[in-house]
C-alpha cells in the first residue's frame, strides 16, 4: 500500500504542484519528501482497512490526506487561466513540449502578484493582475512574431 500511494502522491505532483517537484529534484529530496509524506499517515490505511473500507476508497481517503497542506495548486490557477484567455500561447507552448517549464517560469513571474493580493481562485482582480503580469512576461521573453500569434484576439479579460 505504501509504494502504492508513494506512486499516486508523485503522480499527483507531476499533474496539480510540478513547480513543487521539480523544486524537489533539484534539492534532491524527491524521494525523502515522498517518504516522510507516506510516514505522516501511518497507521491509516490498516486502520481503514480494519473498519471495511474497499482498497479503493482507502486510497483516496490516503490521498487527500497526504495532499491536503498543498492547498490549491496556483499552477494549476496559471494553466487554466492560459487555456482560457491565452489559448494560441498555451496551445503552441504544449505542442512544443514547454508549457510545463514555462508556467514554472510564470509561476516565479507571478509570485510578487500572488504575494500582493493572496490567492483566492474567485477574485476577478487577482485574474485581470496576473494576465498583464503573462502579458509582459511574453513580451520580455518570447519572440515578436510568436507574441503576435500568442497574445491575439483569445485574450479575454
Amino acid at each position: 500500500m505504501q509504494e502504492l500511494l508513494k506512486i499516486k502522491l508523485n503522480t499527483f505532483l507531476k499533474q496539480n504542484r510540478p513547480d513543487l517537484l521539480v523544486a524537489l529534484q533539484q534539492s534532491g529530496t524527491t524521494g525523502s519528501y515522498l517518504e516522510d509524506k507516506i510516514e505522516s499517515i501511518s497507521g491509516l490505511p490498516e486502520r481503514l482497512l480494519n473498519q471495511g473500507r474497499p482498497p479503493y476508497l482507502i486510497t483516496e481517503l490516503c490521498m487527500a490526506v497526504l495532499t491536503a497542506d498543498l492547498g490549491a495548486s496556483r499552477y494549476q490557477y496559471l494553466a487554466e487561466l492560459l487555456d482560457t484567455d491565452f489559448l494560441p500561447m498555451a496551445d503552441s507552448l504544449r505542442v512544443n513540449g514547454l508549457l510545463t517549464y514555462e508556467l514554472i517560469n510564470l509561476l516565479e513571474a507571478c509570485e510578487p502578484v500572488f504575494e500582493e493580493m493572496g490567492f483566492n481562485e474567485d477574485n476577478r482582480m487577482l485574474r485581470y493582475a496576473l494576465s498583464g503580469t503573462i502579458q509582459e512576461y511574453a513580451q520580455r521573453n518570447w519572440t515578436p512574431q510568436n507574441l503576435r500569434l500568442w497574445l491575439s484576439p483569445s485574450v479575454k479579460n
